[in-house]
């Protein structure tokens, strides 16, 4: 999933090795790492940065710094999602290394396909950001907020993205995209204080919240396409709402962004598992 996942599709990997580089939380530091599956473990090999605060973020990313043992039972509470999770084992959420990258990527992606978005930080990370050198890999970061702010014209970037840009940069500067905070906040008090960021609208302010923050709830229960999976996995014309919606997804908690993020994944595959309905 790290792989493959567009906003963080660009790190390099070779075989079961996958190299990052990347801003740190609260300092902005470049660090690098290069990670690897050693049977049921992901082992990390620190280039760059302190390792307790590099390993700390490296886990929030790939959700394993969070007690899963209760996830299991979530199959036994709704079989219907337990068949996803059959089909998906093991998967967690992946996340962006921290909320001022999610913020970065949110501007960037704003009415542009994905592949597109993914060049542009490329682009903008190999022009402006820090190089390390991981293995036989030079592996360029995203530039830091005080690097952002002297960006003014950059390849992809329309002159209002730039502004968007630099106001998510002094946003994080200023403590707003820090993970910690937006935590203590809780998810709608942190949507609302992201939607104060110059080009944060009410989907992404969410977003940030739940895929950089690692945080393990709430369900998203006001994103069609998550509800429309969620409909496909029970076999439902129809996609639920109201009480029936905040029953289903009662059952979810603690882990609601987990699964929410299990169905997406499983949408976009096609690998709902078996009796699922078709994704659509």
């Amino acid at each position: 999933m790290l792989a493959n996942w567009q906003p963080v599709a660009h790190f390099p990997r070779r075989g079961s090795h996958i190299a990052l580089a990347f801003p740190l939380d609260h300092s902005f530091e470049t660090a690098g790492v290069v990670l690897c599956a050693e049977e049921d473990e992901v082992v990390g090999t620190l280039v760059r940065g302190p390792a307790d605060t590099v390993g700390r973020q490296v886990a929030r990313m790939l959700s394993l710094d969070v007690d899963a043992t209760a996830y299991a039972d979530i199959a036994t509470r709704d079989p219907a999602i337990g068949r996803v999770m059959r089909a998906h084992p093991g998967l967690r959420p992946v996340l962006f290394p921290s909320p001022y990258e999610a913020a970065v990527w949110a501007v960037m992606s704003q009415r542009i396909a994905q592949r597109q978005a993914a060049t542009t930080k490329a682009a903008l990370s190999a022009e402006h950001g820090d190089a390390v050198e991981l293995g036989s890999q030079t592996v360029r970061a995203l530039p830091s907020p005080e690097r952002l702010l002297r960006v003014r014209a950059a390849r992809g970037l329309t002159p209002e993205k730039i502004e968007r840009l630099h106001a998510v940069a002094r946003a994080a500067l200023e403590g707003v995209l820090d993970a910690d905070r937006l935590r203590a906040l809780g998810y709608a008090e942190a949507v609302r204080v992201l939607q104060d960021i110059r080009g944060i609208g009410p989907f992404w302010s969410g977003a940030i919240y739940l895929r950089a923050c690692g945080v393990t709830e709430p369900f998203p229960i006001d994103e069609p396409r998550t509800l429309r999976a969620l409909a496909d996995a029970h076999d439902l014309a129809a996609v639920p709402t109201g009480d029936a919606l905040r029953a289903m997804v009662a059952k979810y908690e603690p882990f609601g962004m987990w699964v929410s993020v299990l169905l997406r994944v499983a949408a976009n595959r096609g690998t709902m598992g078996e009796g699922a309905r078709p994704a659509g």
